[in-house]
């Protein structure tokens, strides 16, 4: 706890390896993939599954944070421009997308109180343009984007191979495919390849000696290899 190196270290390493764990947990339980009243009348049918999913979910966008600003810690020569974008955008995006979360409580309540064409009404009502364009466009466009610049930004620092960005974007599509489309398959597989690609990055920063963490020496050539778990 005293040493910041250490601490700051191990900390982003542990939230890579946490945030992906919790979205593919929060996939397991979230008692619906669809949208609109099916949506609304499963999170009613299964207020306490939808609590626990949403909840997860929350965390696993909040613990991507510093997950995310561990990893561009590492970007020091080559990549800083790239790397200061995707801080930005990831950060943005993903606190955005963790307030987002709040809207499958609220969604819960109305189709439980309401009659679902009055519950599908209000919610339709609640999405104002201020909502779309402050909160759900950055958010989802923010942190998609924003974690792929990241790990393009790692790899053109010689701190990761390209592993890291294609398991990033493999991961992303298969959870967006899955949640869009209600398919179970895309909707586990896409946060499973995460929990490997993120691990893996989060356990290189576990590994990592104070020294190189504090002063990011010149890659070796065995940088792109991927770290053993």
């Amino acid at each position: 706890m005293t040493d910041a190196n250490s601490f700051r270290r191990r900390a982003a390493g542990v939230a890579l390896i946490l945030a992906p764990a919790l979205l593919l947990l929060s996939m397991i339980i979230d008692p619906t993939g669809e949208s609109g009243q099916a949506e609304g009348l499963a999170y009613a049918a299964h207020p306490g599954a939808m609590s626990v999913a949403a909840t997860l979910l929350h965390y696993c966008w909040v613990l991507l944070v510093p997950g995310v600003l561990g990893m561009l810690h590492l970007v020091r020569r080559r990549g800083v421009v790239l790397a200061h974008v995707a801080g930005v955008l990831s950060v943005l995006g993903l606190v955005n997308l963790s307030g987002l979360m709040l809207v499958d409580f609220f969604e819960s309540a109305a189709y439980l109180r309401l009659p679902p064409e009055q519950a599908a009404a209000l919610i339709d009502a609640a999405g104002m343009p201020a909502v779309i364009a402050g909160w759900q466009l950055p958010g989802m466009a923010g942190s998609l984007l924003g974690l792929v610049l990241a790990a393009f930004a790692v790899v053109r620092a010689g701190k990761a191979g390209w592993w890291l960005p294609a398991g990033t974007i493999t991961g992303l599509a298969g959870f967006v495919a899955g949640a869009q489309s209600a398919n179970l398959i895309p909707a586990l597989a896409g946060p499973a390849v995460l929990v490997a690609t993120f691990g893996a990055m989060g356990l290189s920063l576990i590994r990592m000696s104070d020294e190189e963490w504090a002063s990011h020496p010149a890659a070796s050539p065995s940088a792109s290899a991927v770290p053993a778990l």
